[in-house]
């Protein structure tokens, strides 16, 4: 389900950054409308898969929040819907094309999970019986979650991917993104009225799927994004203080002032300590980074994609 449901407008060095300072919350969070499907389910014999799909439904946002990390930030909280698992909030910072890598990956994990179980079939068949609601399951939300409407994350791909090409035409990243926004916006639409209009045709039948008026409802309200403004993704803290007083082995690498936080992420190494030796174009040496120094900056910075030289003059 959607990783995020608003953004805040762009400007071109990248958006405000989240405050770590807000206190901390339960990771994860039951919205009531959960507890009553769950007893629902309970009562119609198939609380079994309604807690299967959850549990898949945490796995795909597990996938994002990993992803986010790469990225120097670090999930607050899941809340468990009645339709799977969604993290209400967004991603503030981050350019187009990484919010795009966001997004796929919870999708990707879900189809790996199918992958994966379906392979085990192949070699131990008897496995079939115990693992089938799981990778129907996991291949189901993957599957949902690609389909182009917002904030689905095929959607929120789609979104990413219009005001990309739009900012090849115009240099001002909000026109570009409030554009592909619209457009989006009209794809949901549609979806949910094709949605409503297949719930009312089967309730002319006697069937009655509330599941699918649920998600209908649920794409109705996401096109016009979430006005809650309570962030809950908040930058990493990725200092080691308390591994210094025990002792730590130091890794030295050498960088341009131009080398960006996000950059600079990728020699972060457990069981050892950062030092950044950073020189300018011309190979002078201007100044050493710590690990507990880069942390700190970055905690200031507006963006992942500052860069070292910008936030160490700043």
């Amino acid at each position: 389900m959607p990783y995020s449901n608003q953004r805040a407008a762009r400007q071109p060095s990248g958006s405000r950054a989240l405050s770590t300072q807000e206190p901390k919350k339960p990771l994860f969070r039951l919205h009531p409308l959960f507890l009553v499907a769950g007893i629902w389910y309970a009562c119609t014999g198939e609380l079994f898969l309604f807690l299967l799909s959850a549990l898949v439904a945490v796995q795909h946002e597990c996938a994002h929040a990993f992803a986010s990390a790469s990225l120097g930030y670090r999930l607050n909280k899941i809340v468990l819907m009645p339709y799977g698992a969604v993290i209400d909030g967004d991603l503030q910072g981050i350019s187009f094309k990484d919010e795009i890598f966001v997004a796929v990956c919870g999708p990707l994990c879900n189809l790996a999970t199918a992958v994966f179980f379906a392979a085990l079939w192949w070699t131990v068949p008897t496995t079939y019986a115990f693992t089938d609601v799981a990778c129907y399951s996991s291949l189901a939300i993957a599957l949902v979650n690609l389909l182009p409407a917002y904030p689905l994350d095929g959607g929120r791909i789609l979104k990413c991917a219009l005001a990309e090409s739009f900012l090849k035409r115009t240099p001002e990243t909000g026109k570009a993104e409030k554009r592909a926004e619209k457009i989006c916006r009209a794809i949901t639409l549609f979806f949910a009225a094709l949605l409503l209009t297949f719930f009312v045709l089967l309730a002319a039948k006697g069937k009655w799927n509330f599941s699918l008026l649920a998600f209908t409802l649920f794409l109705a309200v996401g096109a016009f994004g979430n006005r809650d403004k309570q962030a809950v993704y908040g930058k990493l803290d990725f200092s080691c203080r308390n591994a210094l007083e025990k002792g730590v082995e130091i890794r030295r690498v050498a960088v341009l002032d131009r080398c960006t936080v996000k950059q600079a992420l990728r020699f972060l190494g457990r069981g050892s300590y950062l030092l950044l030796e950073v020189y300018d174009k011309n190979e002078r040496h201007l100044f050493d980074l710590s690990q507990n120094e880069l942390s700190k900056l970055f905690l200031q910075s507006a963006s992942p994609y500052d860069t070292l030289g910008k936030l160490y003059k700043n």
